[in-house]
């Protein structure tokens, strides 16, 4: 039985209360958003993923404190060409120690600086290089790229 709906008020055309069955096709995207009713496993899974990131976030700060704790320990020396100034740096680059032998005392204040300049040198650059080789070794390690301009 066809029901019938008119309003002559408005003078609109009636409609048939029942519609005529169409022939569209509805996919469930349930699986997408993480419902398993949908099917199979979803390789975009956004709750795996986060996992995921948080896992090798806390592994990369792990590594990282431990190559920052090698480098705090470990010391870097450098001398003037006479070896009368030794200055001693952290691999972080912190100033441990300077020593002056009575030699460098008595070669006068400009040439003393001179030679504590020299050895500061030397000390930051082999502190910078075993930076950098550590950083090298934790990258590796990490499974990341080497950086620009290093083996």
């Amino acid at each position: 039985m066809l029901l019938s709906r008119c309003n002559t008020a408005t003078a609109r055309p009636c409609r048939s209360a029942r519609r005529a069955p169409t022939n569209r096709r509805v996919v469930a995207v349930k699986a997408l958003f993480g419902n398993k009713e949908g099917g199979g496993g979803n390789p975009f899974d956004m709750g795996k993923l986060m996992d995921s990131v948080k896992k090798a976030q806390q592994m990369v700060q792990v590594e990282t404190q431990r190559v920052q704790q090698e480098l705090e320990s470990t010391e870097f020396d450098g001398y003037d060409d006479d070896e009368t100034v030794r200055v001693v740096l952290s691999g972080n680059q912190v100033p441990k120690a300077v020593e002056i032998t009575q030699e460098g005392v008595d070669a006068g204040a400009e040439e003393l600086s001179r030679r504590v300049t020299v050895a500061m040198q030397e000390a930051h650059s082999k502190s910078v290089a075993g930076m950098k080789e550590k950083m090298a070794g934790l990258a590796k390690s990490l499974g990341l790229p080497g950086m620009p301009g290093q083996q």
